[in-house]
């Protein structure tokens, strides 16, 4: 009889993978905690994006992106900082990109803002119909504009140019070619963002729950609202990771589609060029039953933004939200 097999040792490379995950989680929940230092991780995700698509596209993926750390073989400056540096290059290329292209709703609902309930408190009642139609209107061109944003984030980032988030044509062509699975990542994106919602209103309430527990020390109340950050901060991370590499999976996919049609011609400058083309393109009709279905699912998180500012009706939350601006839980 043998002795029974012993059990296996962990290599070596799967347990640099798990410490540099560790590692990742760590650092990305950290900086999600605040508005400047998000930035660097909408940078990293996008660095992570574009590997991603990449190895979902059968393409050599290159190396893993680094919080501070720059390529291997790169100078010692650029070995030393190169990550960093990267991280800032390509966050405040995709806020810019992702600002102009929120703008359109998120400075109605500004507007809409200031209409309805700033102006409730100077008794401008006679305008009061321009607060609801302001929202409205700033709803509707959330839905739409929510329709293709998640791609075209992806798209800038596997570009890896400035403002390749408005290349339209190649958008309209990755949206066009995605199927059924992209209205799920919609969803499920509206239904994983409820805890951000929740959370939004918890913070405007921390500090008021924790005057209930006076006899405790000072610090432990003054910590309250830090840990309620710390722990939003995290469960917008970790879902950032996987909402963001689920679209650039569809993505690739829709490339490929979108290689094997009359498209192909759009995409000869790509750099997921060379992936092997496979899929069809959807029947138009069901293009346009899955973009008004889009819509009706984004629908579900402006509803949630806008109960989230009556919990907590900072002007500034009018303009960003994880899923589609800022990493940062607010």
């Amino acid at each position: 009889m043998t002795d029974a097999a012993a059990p296996r040792d962990i290599s070596p490379s799967v347990l640099g993978h798990l410490l540099g995950a560790l590692k990742s989680l760590i650092v990305g929940t950290l900086f999600c905690m605040t508005p400047l230092t998000s930035v660097l991780v909408l940078g990293w995700l996008m660095r992570r994006m574009r590997r991603t698509a990449f190895r979902a596209a059968g393409l050599p993926p290159g190396p893993r992106p680094g919080w501070m750390l720059g390529e291997r073989g790169s100078g010692a400056v650029s070995r030393l900082l190169g990550g960093l540096g990267a991280n800032i290059r390509e966050g405040l290329l995709a806020l810019t990109s992702l600002f102009v292209a929120t703008m359109p709703f998120t400075l109605i609902w500004l507007l809409s803002w200031w209409a309805g309930w700033e102006n409730s408190f100077s008794k401008g009642y006679e305008q009061a119909f321009v607060g609801p139609l302001l929202g409205l209107a700033g709803v509707a061109v959330f839905c739409v504009i929510m329709a293709w944003l998640p791609l075209a984030q992806v798209h800038q980032a596997v570009e890896n140019r400035a403002f390749a988030l408005f290349d339209w044509r190649r958008v309209r062509s990755v949206l066009r070619h995605t199927g059924w699975g992209y209205l799920a990542f919609a969803l499920a994106s509206v239904v994983l963002a409820m805890p951000i919602f929740a959370g939004r209103g918890l913070i405007a309430f921390a500090s008021d729950a924790a005057t209930a527990y006076m006899a405790s020390p000072a610090a432990e109340v003054l910590a309250l609202p830090t840990a309620i950050i710390l722990v939003k901060s995290f469960y917008v991370f970790v879902l950032l990771v996987i909402l963001r590499g689920w679209a650039t999976r569809i993505y690739a996919a829709s490339v490929r589609r979108a290689l094997a049609g009359p498209d192909a011609a759009l995409w000869t400058a790509s750099p997921l060029r060379h992936t092997a083309p496979g899929g069809r393109r959807a029947w138009v009709l069901t293009h346009w039953v899955r973009s008004l279905l889009l819509s009706v699912i984004w629908f579900g998180l402006a509803t949630q933004i806008f109960v989230g500012q009556f919990l907590n009706h900072d002007w500034h939350i009018w303009l960003t939200h994880p899923l589609f601006l800022l990493p940062w839980p607010g």
